[in-house]
């Protein structure tokens, strides 16, 4: 239940802490972004997977767009392109709509389609800007991976003979070494949504293919003739000439209806030519994703400086009766380890891998925070001088408090918080500790686990 009761905490947060993180920061209240937010891949074998593929047209020179539903352990791709080869120029931005912090041109895209590879927590804008609005279709896909827990690597390394009782002291080296960069294989960190896409294509193609072509003429030109003319019983009478307009007005009519058909098939064609070319590219992400040795480079494009994916300079390594433990992709002890210190250890070592995780995420969610809301008081007293009369500088002085109130909540969340998760670790290292004794290692945690407590104690302790 306290488990279940920190997940609900860091997913909930900052919804109180502060409502304005929902998208970048502005003061423009004519920019009116689309909200994404990301859902989840029911198909099998796509477990907590998430995704979403929008469409639309650019019907203005920018268009405003936002991503939600991922989380920090995510791995998020971002593709943008236009299915007639619009050039777009595409930006990430996480503070607000001004501060550019990823960019990309579909000009120079391999396929025209722009990817971005990232690694965030929170939401994040995506601004698509044209030269001229064309009404032409552009298409937004959001891939993010199931959660993945490794880049800590373990805290444990395997405990020397003469360390097994307390006469025996830890060398310096031996308690204070850093963590290994150790981890569990990542498995298939990709989400494939080419199979929607090729869905709209076919059935695109089915609508406005050759023999749907024909039924649609057919169906139209039948829609033109003016059958409320003719009566029930009666029929109707046509001088020659009201023939010679009827036909005239019905030949400028089909002329028409074709004009619209060939120009909805190019685009029929447009699109088929993008989602194949999407396709093949996410096909591409899946192949990347399945390198584990270059996942964390591969996204190292944190959006700000708040991400982190490296273990805590100068964490202590804990020595332990029980290292090799293989880790599953969360960084969990396997289900299937058959060692035999693995019946005691599992659980406690899987309770304490997590508190590991929640302090960091806990960590990045503040931080992240921080450098948004000071980022969004920064440009709001730059923006607001600039507003005519004075007017719109006193209403952001009522927003910028309201920004200043949710930082001190915050705070005091955090603050709350990090007590529990304090408690919750020392009682998983206890656990660990009547393991370790159990198997012959005398006083543990008097003797290697505190190190470790300590060092999470000051790590995560909030600092300003």
């Amino acid at each position: 239940m306290k488990l279940l009761q920190n997940i609900v905490f860091l997913g909930l947060l900052l919804i109180g802490a502060f409502q304005g993180s929902a998208q970048p920061f502005t003061l423009d209240k004519a920019i009116q972004p689309v909200e994404l937010k990301l859902l989840a891949d029911t198909r099998a074998g796509h477990e907590g997977e998430l995704g979403i593929v929008y469409f639309n047209r650019l019907s203005d020179t920018a268009m405003y767009h936002y991503v939600t539903g991922h989380d920090l352990y995510n791995f998020v791709d971002v593709l943008v392109t236009s299915v007639d080869g619009t050039p777009l120029k595409v930006s990430l931005a996480k503070d607000n709509w001004e501060a550019v912090q990823a960019q990309q041109n579909t000009v120079n895209a391999r396929d025209g389609i722009a990817d971005f590879k990232i690694r965030t927590w929170g939401s994040f804008g995506i601004k698509i800007e044209m030269e001229q609005p064309n009404n032409s279709i552009y298409t937004i896909a959001v891939l993010a991976s199931p959660e993945k827990k490794t880049y800590l690597g373990s805290a444990f390394r395997s405990i020397n003979e003469d360390e097994m009782t307390s006469s025996g002291e830890p060398s310096p080296n031996e308690a204070a070494g850093t963590s290994d960069d150790g981890g569990s294989a990542n498995y298939l960190l990709y989400i494939a949504l080419g199979v929607a896409l090729l869905v709209i294509g076919v059935l695109a193609g089915k609508l406005m293919g050759r023999k749907g072509k024909g039924t649609a003429v057919v169906l139209v030109l039948l829609s033109l003739v003016p059958l409320s003319s003719f009566g029930q019983d009666r029929g109707a009478v046509l001088t020659m000439e009201e023939f010679e307009n009827w036909k005239k007005q019905q030949n400028s009519k089909h002329a028409m209806v074709m004009s619209q058909l060939a120009a909805l098939e190019s685009e029929r064609k447009a699109v088929d030519k993008a989602v194949n070319d999407l396709d093949k590219t996410i096909a591409t992400i899946r192949k990347q994703w399945d390198n584990v040795k270059l996942l964390y480079d591969t996204y190292n494009n944190g959006l700000g400086k708040c991400i982190s994916s490296t273990p805590p300079a100068q964490a202590p390594s804990i020595p332990s009766i029980c290292t090799d433990l293989s880790l599953d992709d969360n960084g969990y002890i396997s289900e299937e380890e058959d060692q035999e210190c693995a019946e005691c250890f599992l659980e406690a070592r899987k309770k304490f891998n997590n508190m590991r995780y929640q302090f960091e995420k806990l960590a990045t969610i503040y931080k992240c925070t921080k450098d948004f809301s000071n980022a969004a008081i920064s440009f709001g007293d730059d923006v607001s001088g600039f507003t005519p009369s004075g007017v719109g500088g006193l209403a952001w002085q009522t927003q910028r408090r309201n920004i200043e109130k949710s930082v001190t909540e915050l705070e005091q969340a955090y603050d709350k918080k990090y007590g529990e998760f304090l408690q919750s670790l020392a009682d998983a290292m206890m656990e660990l500790n009547i393991c370790e004794a159990k198997y012959g290692v005398e006083d543990w945690y008097d003797r290697f686990g505190y190190m470790y407590f300590e060092f999470m104690k000051d790590k995560y302790q909030r600092k300003d």
